[in-house]
């Protein structure tokens, strides 16, 4: 018979007349109480694990300009009149995701068993801290809506969400999700794909780094670190670089036009 490797010996949780004892268990629990989840927190639970569990997903990073976001930011804020419209760093990734993806719509699709749903409209879920936990309203049709726009629409579901007057129909028929944590102080970081969703995109704030100029001498620059995480059934690596190249090339046009305008 082979040995358990107790050689006998008595369990912990008992005395040396058999009977149970559960001081350890009540010590632990005296500093420890039990957090019942709220439906916010159950959905967002229940997604996850669906997302680690049945979706291979892998992660691509590339770092942005960060000097040339900021000052292209503060060019179109300067021209708005409207302070209820201006534009955050989270509007202008919206924006600018959007315009990556319409020319690498594979990016905003889904996998369908045998198939991969494309869809037309770029649909953005974002993801928003409220007190009741994680939520992911979504902003429709992105494509079709200046920066303005878009932050109006952003500002009225993040008031909605604070006052818990979010409906269903604010998270359905999201594409693409966003997950900006730069604003927290946070350089990096690999979010997990939204259920059922081929991509999501996660921001991290900005860090100075040290670059060869263009005289080829050493200057520090500001950039600033983009991750997106992808469902490897329906994207692969080198379609997920494109994008974010993609991203790269709108935000040098924009400073090479801001140069150009001065």
């Amino acid at each position: 018979m082979a040995s358990s490797g107790n050689f006998g010996a008595v369990p912990l949780e008992s005395n040396i007349n058999g009977s149970l004892s559960t001081d350890s268990t009540s010590c632990e629990e005296s500093r420890a109480r039990r957090i019942l989840l709220n439906m916010t927190q159950k959905t967002m639970a229940r997604r996850m694990l669906q997302s680690a569990r049945d979706i291979p997903q892998f992660s691509v990073s590339r770092d942005l300009n960060a000097t040339q976001l900021t000052a292209w930011r503060a060019r179109i804020n300067a021209e708005l009149e409207d302070d209820k419209q201006r534009v955050s760093m989270t509007v202008l990734m919206i924006w600018l995701a959007a315009q990556a993806l319409r020319k690498h719509p594979r990016l905003n699709s889904r996998f369908d068993e045998d198939a991969i749903i494309q869809y037309q409209n770029v649909n953005v879920a974002v993801a928003m801290e409220t007190p009741s936990g994680l939520v992911v309203p979504v902003i429709r049709a992105v494509e079709t809506l200046s920066m303005s726009e878009i932050a109006h629409a952003l500002k009225d579901l993040a008031a909605r969400a604070m006052a818990k007057r979010l409906s269903v129909s604010d998270f359905a028929d999201a594409t693409f999700t966003i997950s900006n944590l730069g604003m927290m102080g946070v350089t990096n970081f690999r979010p997990m794909v939204n259920s059922p969703q081929a991509a999501i995109m996660g921001v991290s704030g900005p860090r100075i780094s040290v670059v060869l100029d263009e005289k080829g001498k050493l200057a520090p620059v500001k950039i600033m670190e983009v991750t997106i995480t992808a469902d490897h059934r329906v994207l692969d690596g080198a379609e997920v670089a494109r994008f974010l190249q993609t991203l790269v090339e709108i935000i040098q046009e924009s400073a090479i036009n801001q140069s150009g305008n001065k």
